[in-house]
C-alpha cells in the first residue's frame, strides 16, 4: 500500500496527537452511568464505593476507548489518500494519461468575414465552428487551446489552456461588433504561429476562414501541421477597387472623380454608383442619406471584370465625398458582400479667392480672372487702389502703385520707380530656359510667344528665375522680401506685346500663380487602408493627438513622431485628429479597398481539414483507487455500532 496524500510519518505524528488526545479525554471524561435501584441500602453501598485513582482503575472499560482509537486510526488513514498495489484481488493500476496535445485556434476577423450567407455572416458560423471544436477536445484535460483573432493584426485572446468556459468566452470575444474593415495579414500570423507552438507537444494550427488571403507555402504548412476549418459558400460580389478625386486645373471650385468598380462573379451584373457629400460626416450612415445624393450614374459590369468611369463636373459643398455602387434593383442578383461597396474621399476645401486686378484696361487679363468660378474680381483703376488689404492676390498690370506692404503681387510688366529695378528694353527676346520644375511652369509649354519687347529687370539675391531669354535676361521670376513681408511674381513682358494669349498656357499660368500664392492640392488622393498602420503627415501643433472616428467604431489611439501622426483604423470612416493646442482639426478618410478581400468565394489554401482527433474516455474514478472513502464509511460504521451498543446498553 502506497500512499499519495500525507507520508508515513505523518500519518503517525497526526495518529499519536489525536489517539493521544483520545485517551487524556477517555480518562478525564470518565463518569458513571445513572442506574435507578429498587431500594436505598443499594444506593447506599454505591456511595460508599470510593473510586480509584489509578490508570487501570480508570480503564476498567478499555473496548470502548479502543473503539474511538479506530475510529481515530481510519480517520488518520483516509487523509493518507491509500493506494493498494500488490495485494491479490485489490490492485489498482490508473489507466494511461491522455496524449498532450496543442492546438492554436485562429478565427479570421478581417473583412470578407462579414458576407452574408443563409442569414448569417461568414464571422458568425466560424465562432459557432470554434465553440464546436472545443466542445471536441475538452473531455482531454491535457489538450491546451490557444484562441487568436487574426485580422491586419495578430490578437491573442487566450493563454494555453484546457478551460472550456474560458475558450467559450474568448471565442465570443472575437470581433464582438462584427467583422472588421481591414485585410487580413497571414504572414503575422504565421509568425505568431511558430512562436507558439515552438517545442509544444503534438502542436497544431487550426485557422476558421474563407482564406480570403494570399496563398500559404507548403512550408509553412507542413512546419505547422495547418489544418483549415473553411467557411463561406461561393457567392457574387461587386465593390469599388478605386476611387479618387480631383480639382481641375482650371476651375478649383468643380472636381472630376475617378471610380473602378469590379465585379467577382461569373455573370455581368447592371449597377448603379451613387455619389453623396456631407461635410460632417464620419461614418457610412452619415452619408447614405437620399438628401445628400449628388448624383447617380449606370454602369454595365462584365463577369469578373472591372469597370472605370470618370465623372466631370463634379460639384459639392464641404470637402468630403462618398461613393456607393449597388446592383440594380431589376438584377435578381444580392451583393452579399456590402462592405466594399462603400468607399470615402477627403479634397481640400476650395476657397474662393479675392483678387484684385489694378490696369488702365486689359480685356486679356480681365476675362482670364473673371471666368474663373473660385475667383472674386474687383477691377481698379491706380488711382482707386488702396493697398492689398481685403484681397488674396493683386495683379499689377503696368502701373506704379506702392507694393511694399505685406501681401501677394502678380506683377505684369513692372513699372518704373517700383520696387524693381527696370535697366532697359529687350527687343524680341526668345525663350532660352524654363524651369519646369517650378510651380508656375507646371502643365504649361511658354513656346511661339513672339513676344515684342520686354523689360530688363535687375533680379535681387533670392530670386528664382523660372523663364528666361538668351543672356540670362528674366521673362518670369518669383521674389520674397522678408523685410517687408511682400511676395511677388513677375513677368517682365505686357501680354498684350506676345502670342501669350492666344494660346492655352494663359489661362494655366495664372491658375499656376494663384496656386502659387495659396497652394493647394490637386493631385489625386492617395487612399488610406483599414487595419494597417498609417503615417501621415501632421498639421496640427501638440503631441496629445485624439482622434474621433464614425460611431461604431472601436477607439482608435494615435502617437506623433516628429511631423508625422501614426495610427491603425479599423472601420470606414473619416477619422478627425485634434489636439489641445491647436483649434483646427485634420481629417483623414479610410477605406477598405482590398482586391483579396472583394474575393469573397471561399479560396481553397490547400490545407487539410481539421478532423477531431478520438475521444477520450477518462475512468469515473473507480473506488479502488480512492481507498479514504472506504476508510470513512467504515469509520461512520463504527461510530454508528458504537452509538446503538451504547444507546441499548450492551456496553458499559
Amino acid at each position: 500500500m502506497t500512499f499519495a496524500g500525507l507520508t508515513t510519518s505523518e500519518l503517525w505524528t497526526l495518529f499519536g496527537a489525536f489517539g493521544g488526545a483520545m485517551v487524556v479525554l477517555y480518562i478525564l471524561k470518565l463518569r458513571r452511568r445513572r442506574i435507578e435501584v429498587p431500594f436505598s441500602p443499594l444506593w447506599a453501598r454505591v456511595l460508599e464505593e470510593k473510586q480509584s485513582s489509578s490508570l487501570f482503575r480508570r480503564l476498567k472499560r478499555p473496548f470502548s476507548l479502543l473503539v474511538q482509537l479506530l475510529i481515530v486510526a481510519l480517520l488518520v488513514v483516509a487523509l493518507g489518500d491509500p493506494k493498494l498495489a500488490g495485494m491479490a484481488g485489490c490492485s489498482y493500476e490508473p489507466p494511461a494519461p491522455p496524449p498532450t496535445r496543442h492546438t492554436l485556434l485562429m478565427i479570421d476577423a478581417s473583412a470578407s468575414m462579414a458576407t452574408l450567407e443563409g442569414g448569417k455572416t461568414r464571422l458568425a458560423k466560424a465562432r459557432e465552428a470554434a465553440h464546436a471544436l472545443v466542445d471536441e477536445v475538452k473531455g482531454n484535460p491535457h489538450h491546451e487551446v490557444m484562441v487568436v483573432q487574426l485580422d491586419a493584426r495578430t490578437r491573442p485572446l487566450t493563454l494555453w489552456t484546457s478551460d472550456a468556459k474560458a475558450l467559450h468566452a474568448a471565442i465570443d470575444e472575437v470581433a464582438p461588433s462584427g467583422a472588421l474593415d481591414s485585410p487580413t495579414d497571414v504572414a503575422q500570423g504565421l509568425a505568431l504561429a511558430r512562436s507558439a507552438l515552438q517545442d509544444r507537444e503534438a502542436g497544431e494550427l487550426v485557422m476558421v476562414t474563407d482564406g480570403a488571403f494570399p496563398a500559404i507555402s507548403a512550408a509553412d504548412k507542413d512546419a505547422l501541421h495547418l489544418k483549415v476549418i473553411p467557411v463561406g459558400e461561393p457567392t457574387a460580389n461587386i465593390g469599388i477597387e478605386a476611387f479618387n478625386v480631383r480639382p481641375y486645373l482650371d476651375d478649383s471650385l468643380t472636381y472630376a472623380v475617378f471610380v473602378a468598380v469590379h465585379n467577382a462573379s461569373d455573370q455581368p451584373h447592371k449597377a448603379t454608383l451613387f455619389l453623396y457629400a456631407n461635410e460632417k460626416g464620419r461614418g457610412v450612415d452619415d452619408f447614405i442619406d437620399p438628401a445628400r445624393l449628388l448624383g447617380s450614374y449606370s454602369l454595365d459590369l462584365p463577369a469578373n471584370g472591372s469597370v472605370q468611369r470618370i465623372i466631370d463636373d463634379v460639384k459639392f459643398p464641404g470637402s468630403r465625398l462618398a461613393a456607393r455602387v449597388a446592383i440594380a434593383t431589376d438584377d435578381p442578383t444580392r451583393d452579399a458582400f456590402p462592405r466594399d461597396d462603400v468607399a470615402l474621399a477627403l479634397v481640400p476645401e476650395r476657397k474662393k479667392l479675392a483678387v484684385a486686378l489694378v490696369t488702365e484696361g486689359n480685356l486679356f487679363l480681365n476675362a482670364t480672372l473673371f471666368v474663373r468660378e473660385n475667383v472674386a474680381l474687383t477691377t481698379l483703376s491706380p488711382a482707386e487702389y488702396k493697398g492689398p488689404e481685403g484681397f488674396d492676390v493683386v495683379v499689377v498690370d503696368g502701373v506704379d502703385v506702392p507694393m511694399t506692404a505685406p501681401g501677394n503681387y502678380f506683377v505684369i510688366a513692372p513699372a518704373p520707380g517700383g520696387p524693381f529695378e527696370v535697366e532697359g528694353l529687350v527687343k524680341e527676346p526668345q525663350l532660352a530656359r524654363l524651369d519646369k520644375k517650378h510651380p508656375l511652369a507646371r502643365f504649361v509649354k511658354l513656346a511661339d510667344l513672339n513676344i515684342l519687347e520686354a523689360e530688363k529687370v535687375k533680379t535681387a539675391r533670392g530670386d528664382a528665375v523660372v523663364a528666361a531669354a538668351g543672356g540670362g535676361v528674366p521673362l518670369l521670376f518669383t521674389r520674397d522680401d522678408a523685410e517687408t513681408g511682400a511676395r511677388y511674381v513677375v513677368m517682365t513682358f505686357d501680354v498684350r506685346k506676345s502670342l501669350l494669349p492666344m494660346s492655352y498656357a494663359f489661362p494655366l499660368l495664372m491658375v499656376n500663380v494663384l496656386g502659387y500664392f495659396h497652394p493647394e492640392a490637386a493631385g489625386l488622393l492617395v487612399p488610406n487602408r483599414a487595419g494597417v498602420e498609417l503615417s501621415l503627415p501632421m498639421a496640427l501643433e501638440g503631441d496629445d493627438v485624439a482622434v474621433a472616428g464614425p460611431a461604431d467604431a472601436p477607439t482608435v489611439h494615435a502617437r506623433r513622431l516628429g511631423g508625422r501622426v501614426h495610427l491603425a483604423a479599423d472601420r470606414i470612416g473619416v477619422y478627425e485628429l485634434s489636439t489641445a493646442k491647436d483649434d483646427k482639426r485634420q481629417a483623414v478618410a479610410v477605406n477598405l479597398m482590398d482586391p483579396e478581400e472583394s474575393e469573397v468565394s471561399p479560396q481553397d489554401q490547400g490545407a487539410e481539414p481539421w478532423v477531431a482527433p478520438p475521444p477520450v474516455l477518462l475512468e469515473t474514478d473507480p473506488w479502488l483507487s480512492n481507498v479514504w472513502r472506504l476508510l470513512l464509511l467504515i469509520a461512520l460504521g463504527v461510530v454508528a455500532l458504537e452509538w446503538l451498543t451504547w444507546h441499548r446498553r450492551w456496553t458499559l
